[in-house]
């Protein structure tokens, strides 16, 4: 891969792909859809690390730990502002309705657990929307890729005994 904006676009595809499987086989409610959230966060990790690497190639010179960690946090960046619109456009347009399932699904079980519904369902109509599913996202992916960052390029550095890479 040639730029940064290309690891975080294949990191998208790879992503998108994970969320529309588990989709078209109608796994939104079973253990499966975890296994597409920690896709994600691998999907992320590895990019991270693609971005850190792509820029040590690049680097003429000897890089520093804070140029390798924003390095690694511009991929994540992109990646977070890409996904973020792809889960609202999922959740609007592609499943709208997976939080009415999610809400009936967190009703029964207030009800259940003797909970005031009410509340119950004014908190979940206001977590289980589009606008702020992909809130969340954007603030998660970017703190996991601030922290990835921060780790990969501790990693990178300690295992390349601080030498330029070519």
């Amino acid at each position: 891969m040639k730029s940064t904006f290309s690891i975080a676009v294949w990191m998208m595809v790879v992503s998108v792909l994970l969320k529309m499987i588990t989709y078209v086989n109608e796994w939104q409610f079973t253990d499966y859809e975890r296994v597409a959230i920690f896709g994600n966060v691998f999907v992320l990790m590895t990019g991270v690390f693609l971005g850190i690497r792509l820029f040590k190639r690049k680097a003429v010179d000897k890089t520093t730990f804070f140029d390798d960690f924003k390095a690694g946090m511009r991929t994540a960046a992109m990646y977070a502002i890409l996904m973020t619109a792809f889960v609202y456009t999922y959740y609007s347009i592609i499943d709208p309705t997976y939080f009415d399932i999610k809400l009936k699904n967190q009703l029964v079980i207030a009800s259940e657990n003797e909970m005031d519904l009410e509340q119950v369902k004014k908190t979940g109509e206001f977590v289980l929307s589009p606008f702020f599913q992909s809130t969340i996202t954007l603030i998660g992916f970017l703190l996991l890729g601030s922290f990835y960052s921060g780790i990969i390029t501790f990693l990178v550095r300690k295992m390349r005994g601080n030498q330029h890479t070519s």
